[in-house]
């Protein structure tokens, strides 16, 4: 089975929920995730989503909506206690990628005139527990094509590397995170051969050369 197909099962296995703040836009992600796999689609309300989300089951959730709604939305969903992945369709994607989306469940990031072919590899994506970003919410905006994050770091690996750049140990992160420090060893470890840096400080330079992170 190839990789291609691989992206067009991953939406079956699970709900898609789409919430947008134009019914012309919910209409139309609905209408090409129908086309693009036959997956389980809903249209809700931002105040809906918060009842979704304390349901049992596995979902994602596709924004599509301006930064400040979207920021809304998550603030709304915080309250729940549950992350549920999410994907961002956006005019604004560098404004949408900031830490705390990426604590509040935000996976991926991408344009409003995303393809169904990139929104199929987003949510297979997600599925897998990787981050999708349109080169414009890295500040690449110049770059022509949507792309898993540079080096594939997962949304662990990317708290990590964000309390790195805050000149934690790894005491503190297994701490903050409530991991082991044997867990956080691994994921620095893992952080530093994605970005090929040799240290801490190597990998925090190249996760901000990269719009991954900033100081």
């Amino acid at each position: 089975m190839s990789a291609g197909d691989d992206a067009r099962r991953g939406p079956e296995r699970t709900t898609i929920v789409v919430v947008a703040d134009q019914a012309l836009v919910a209409a139309r992600v609905e209408t090409m995730l129908r086309e693009i796999a036959s997956a389980r689609v809903m249209i809700a309300t931002a105040r809906e989503l918060t009842a979704l989300a304390e349901e049992p089951g596995s979902a994602i959730v596709i924004l599509a909506m301006a930064a400040p709604s979207i920021a809304r939305t998550l603030a709304m969903l915080r309250g729940t206690g549950r992350t549920v992945p999410m994907i961002v369709l956006t005019s604004a994607p560098h404004e949408a990628w900031t830490a705390r989306a990426r604590r509040d469940g935000v996976r991926a990031v991408l344009r409003p005139d995303a393809t169904a072919e990139e929104l199929t590899a987003a949510i297979a994506a997600t599925r897998a527990g990787l981050l999708t970003l349109h080169p414009d919410a890295v500040g690449a905006v110049s770059a022509p094509a949507t792309a898993v994050a540079p080096m594939a770091l997962t949304p662990r690996e990317h708290d990590v590397l964000e309390m790195m750049a805050e000149g934690m140990s790894n005491r503190a992160i297994a701490v903050r995170l409530k991991i082991s420090r044997h867990t956080v060893k691994f994921h620095v470890a893992s952080v530093l051969a994605k970005l090929g840096a040799r240290s801490r400080t190597e990998a925090v330079t190249a996760g901000v050369r990269q719009g991954l992170i900033s100081l």
